[in-house]
This record gives structure tokens, sequence and C-alpha cells, in this order.
């Protein structure tokens, strides 16, 4: 037999997911990002952010192994979003870099996206800002505790070996 508290977790759960499950259909934001996975999305972010970043930058990022990171490269370059660029300083290294289609893309998901998180900041008095703001910070540095546990199970099990081109 459950215990209350699971039960009550769990419809808290449910209650919360019917109330939110509008926020992933297609027609509430524009179906770019639909079109990308988690990975994709993320290293698009974060090439935005660097401008320029190699694979291994890249792999640590999203905590995703090099080959992993190959496959998102490689679609997005397919998608015309990135381009591969050879150091000019040392051959052997690649570089990562959005191409203006997909500055173009990010520029325009993240003016959706922003104008969504203001439209929520204006509907909160300065309390609920403060709040929203500890909550948050208190579920991050829990899921993250969790997810670095969790990380250190997995790594014991095999060992990756960096390489550091200089």
């Amino acid at each position: 037999m459950e215990k209350k508290e699971d039960v009550f977790f769990e419809n808290l759960f449910y209650n919360y997911l019917d109330q939110m499950k509008f926020l992933f259909f297609p027609d509430k934001w524009s179906s770019i990002s639909l079109d990308y996975s988690k990975n994709e999305l993320l290293s698009i972010v974060f090439i935005y952010r660097k401008e320029s970043v190699n694979m291994s930058e890249v792999a640590e990022y999203i905590n995703a192994p090099l080959n992993t990171v190959t496959g998102v490269i490689n679609r997005l370059e397919k998608k015309q979003i990135v381009e591969r660029k050879r150091d000019l300083k040392d051959k052997r290294v690649v570089n990562i870099t959005l191409t203006q289609k997909g500055k173009q893309l990010y520029e325009e998901e993240k003016k959706e996206i922003i104008y969504y998180v203001k439209e929520v900041y204006k509907s909160l008095t300065e309390e609920e800002k403060k709040s929203i703001m500890i909550i948050s910070g208190k579920i991050i540095s829990v899921l993250k505790s969790d997810k670095i546990k969790e990380n250190k199970q997995r790594k014991k099990g095999k060992r990756v070996r960096k390489i550091t081109i200089e």
C-alpha cells in the first residue's frame, strides 16, 4: 500500500502536469524549438554565448560523450545552423560557430522566451519575485546534488580519458 505522502506528491505532480501541459503544444511556441533535440538546443545556446567553441567544450557543456556531440553537430551542420572551421594556428582543432541562419534562429527563440518571462515577472509582486528566486535556487540545488550523485555512480563503472589540445 502506498504511503499517504506518496499519494499526495503524485497528485501534486499530476495537478501541475494537467495545468501546464499547454506548454508542450506547438501553437503556444514557435515550432522551431520543437524541431531540435535537447542536446541540439543546448549546443546552439552554448555556441551563441561563446561565439566559437570546440567539440570538447560542447561535450562538457551538454554533459555528453564526444561521439554524441559529433552526431549533434553533424545534424546542426546539415540544417545549416552551425559550421565547422579549422583553427588557423592548430589545424587539428575544429572550431564550431553559428551560421547567420543559426544566429537568427537563436535570437528569434530568445526574444519569444524573454517575452513570456517578462509577462510572468510583471504579474508578480516584489515579495513573490524574491520568493521565486529563493525557491528556484533551492530546486536547482536539490536537483543538481542528485545529478552529481548519479553521475558519480555512473562514472565509477567507466573511465573516459580527456585529451587536451594545447
